[in-house]
């Protein structure tokens, strides 16, 4: 048995997503694909457009045969720490033997050769690190600049960063090298320096790197493998035709189109060519229904939190909220507006708007402690005929598997059930917004079944 573990958001579910998950399956040869998913907040801040268990059916309708929660201190905290999360996880199932990622690079080697110096922190990189940092930059900004000048000074005019995973289509079985019994090549040619710079600026390469730098930390047996992200860019805000759509533009056109407020008779056949069947039909139904969640139903609350905690004086408590952030936050408290608008607001050079937004949220969730070794699987949904995926991990798993909501306290002790209770918290919050939305009653996390195809 041949398992496959990806680690993603989904918010929502794509054909980009479909294609990846095709991939582990009919080109990588994995019989069972598991999905480290984000719960009702994503990385980047902001609560997910569409609640997690419709997101967890959207993927095993796509393929997926098992969909495993992200606590949400995980699933908002920063590209390393989010990363580390979902490689945590995936290892303590002692089930998953290859990770697969998608990468703007589609080539691993790349990936893993600045996975080992950020792993290994040499001293020309640690002192180049503090040299950028003195001089103001961001730390993204100054570890990807140290990073570059660690690479520029191991220049030799016949390296190659290609030699391995050459082509994104080029099968993962059990015979290819494993990532880490590979010897360090031997450098990067001075002419691809450039490319290095756009590589580091890539959020996906970004990420890869960062799960890289986990399974590494780790001593993992789970092996990375990555694919070329096709379509459209990351950050592209604008559906086009014949091109896989990114999450973005998917949801900027939701909330533009719900802005209108038409019939959305037609919604579906609009996103099919974007999102699949599936999917297509799951949000056009959650949006016709108002069951989506945008970060300005955050506006009041996030305000009525933070007068609270200046008042109290705990905003340093958070996690994510520096000295200099607080101090700018109740320097300016007074020119809030919303959520979008205060956190561009609060945007500086040394501190980047991703954070800012992360900070934010933080303090509405009341996240205070950086993430733990993710200590439980929470199950959001599964396939029915993965009945011997679930058998392998109750047996070898490190980790209690997670079924029913209501018997983690009876299943949980110290740090996995304080991430535990957290995560039910900051859901619970999530189902509020819904329900005003929605105008539903709401639910409490426990109430919520497991999603089952």
């Amino acid at each position: 048995m041949k398992t496959a573990g990806i680690i993603a958001e989904y918010n929502p579910f794509h054909l980009g997503h479909q294609y990846q998950i095709n991939y582990a399956r009919e080109i990588a040869g994995a019989d069972y694909i598991i999905i480290a998913m984000s719960g009702d907040y994503v990385q980047r801040g902001a609560p997910a457009l569409l609640p997690k268990h419709i997101r967890a059916e959207m993927a095993l309708g796509g393929g997926a045969d098992l969909v495993l929660e992200l606590p949400a201190a995980v699933s908002t905290a920063s590209a390393e720490a989010f990363a580390r999360g979902g490689v945590e996880l995936l290892d303590s199932l002692n089930v998953v033997d290859f990770l697969c990622f998608g990468s703007e690079s589609g080539e691993i080697e790349p990936i893993r050769q600045m996975a080992q110096i950020l792993t290994e922190e040499p001293k020309d990189y640690q002192e180049k690190l503090r040299d950028f940092l003195k001089q103001g930059m961001s730390f993204p900004e100054a570890r990807s600049r140290a990073l570059l000048s660690v690479l520029s000074r191991k220049t030799r005019p016949e390296a190659d960063l290609n030699e391995v995973n050459r082509n994104a289509n080029v099968p993962f079985t059990p015979a290819s090298p494993d990532l880490y019994s590979q010897k360090q090549q031997p450098g990067i040619r001075q002419a691809e320096l450039q490319q290095l710079e756009t590589f580091l600026a890539s959020p996906n390469n970004i990420l890869g790197i960062e799960y890289c730098k986990a399974l590494l930390k780790l001593q993992s047996e789970i092996r990375p493998v990555t694919l070329l992200r096709g379509g459209n860019g990351y950050h592209e805000t604008e559906l086009s035709s014949n091109q896989t759509p990114s999450a973005s533009a998917v949801r900027k056109y939701i909330t533009e189109i719900t802005e209108q407020e038409p019939s959305f008779d037609s919604l579906e056949e609009e996103l099919l060519p974007y999102l699949g069947k599936a999917s297509a039909g799951l949000l056009a139904s959650s949006v016709k229904a108002g069951g989506f969640v945008t970060e300005g139903q955050l506006n009041l609350l996030l305000h009525y939190c933070l007068l609270t905690a200046i008042r109290e004086d705990t905003l340093t408590e958070y996690q994510d909220m520096s000295d200099a952030l607080a101090r700018r936050i109740s320097n300016t408290i007074n020119q809030y507006q919303d959520f979008r608008q205060y956190a561009s607001l609060l945007k500086t050079r040394e501190i980047t708007q991703t954070r800012i937004q992360r900070a934010l949220l933080h303090v509405v969730l009341r996240i205070k402690a950086a993430p733990a070794p993710v200590g439980y699987a929470r199950v959001l949904g599964f396939r029915k005929n993965a009945a011997p995926l679930l058998s392998a991990i109750k047996k070898n798993g490190a980790v209690p598997l997670i079924t029913k909501a209501a018997d983690a306290p009876g299943l949980l002790t110290g740090t996995a059930l304080q991430a535990f209770n957290e995560t039910v918290f900051a859901s619970n919050i999530y189902e509020s917004l819904l329900s005003s939305r929605t105008h539903n009653n709401f639910r409490h996390e426990y109430q919520k079944p497991v999603v089952i195809l």
